[in-house]
């Protein structure tokens, strides 16, 4: 299973599920393999393995353990420089100038390790980002970074933010249940606006998507700071009868430029199948 998450990509053991996803850090479970937890960003400084290895060391109950370059054959061909204890691999990425820390719950078995690092690549926050995870495929413009991630039953939350402006990916299922009867623009009346706490305006595109707006009342122009007006809102809402999937995506403060905006709703409500390392 692949997995693009906050710049990272990675190829998952096929009997591991992520467990937890977060900004700049994921954990995967699975029966008989010991659990990993990944901690990864952009470098704040040239990673030193004695320096910073042996703060990570101590964080993670290893204070006196040596991090050390790993010399095995297969990380010959890895787009940096790998470093190793036990159960924790430093991964220091030389052109993306990112760090990738993996922290195994036991002694992992080589290959694993090496399936692992092998499938990482990470793109940094100030270029177009890809995600993929689970059935939920999209992109986010630079500088965009991942504010809330909720992940519950037949319902996928993602946040982002840069400054004041937001942008909110929604995946709902199954769509068959909730729509029932409803048109998708009669689903957006009676659950959108109730969401927003403002009248959206609904322009239906055909049967399987529609168009969200919402301007804020004139006074906001002049009195930005009065509560409850509100920003402005443009999105739209597509259903998936295929997938049994609803996805809809937002965007809150200053408008996108037409070219990125195209390219956002373009890339999301696809499920196509991911390429490792484009």
């Amino acid at each position: 299973m692949m997995l693009i998450w906050d710049g990272l990509q990675v190829q998952i053991p096929e009997t591991m599920q992520p467990a937890t996803l977060d900004r700049g850090f994921v954990r995967f479970v699975g029966p008989e393999l010991p659990t990993v937890s990944l901690r990864f960003g952009a470098e704040k400084r040239p990673f030193d393995a004695q320096r910073d290895g042996r703060r990570l060391l101590q964080a993670a109950g290893m204070p006196k353990e040596p991090l050390q370059r790993c010399k095995e054959t297969w990380t010959i061909g890895l787009p940096g420089d790998l470093y190793c204890s036990s159960r924790m691999y430093v991964l220091q990425l030389r052109n993306s100038q990112g760090i990738v820390a993996a922290l195994f719950s036991a002694l992992p078995a080589e290959e694993m390790v090496e399936e692992l690092f092998t499938s990482l690549a990470w793109t940094p926050p100030d270029t177009w980002r890809r995600w993929y995870c689970y059935d939920m495929m999209f992109e986010t413009p630079p500088e965009y970074l991942l504010s809330q991630a909720v992940f519950q039953p037949g319902r996928f939350q993602l946040k982002f933010s840069k400054g004041r402006s937001l942008l909110h990916f929604d995946r709902l299922a199954p769509a068959n249940v909730l729509l029932g009867a409803m048109s998708l623009a009669a689903f957006c009346k009676q659950h959108l606006q109730k969401e927003v706490g403002h009248e959206l305006t609904i322009t239906p595109r055909g049967d399987a998507e529609a168009d969200l707006h919402r301007e804020p009342p004139r006074i906001s122009r002049i009195l930005p700071w009065l509560p409850g007006l509100g920003r402005p809102l443009r999105g739209k809402i597509r259903h998936l009868a295929g997938s049994n999937k609803i996805f809809i995506l937002t965007e809150q403060g200053l408008p996108l430029p037409e070219a990125i905006a195209n390219r956002l709703h373009a890339s999301y409500a696809n499920i196509p199948l991911v390429k490792v390392k484009s």
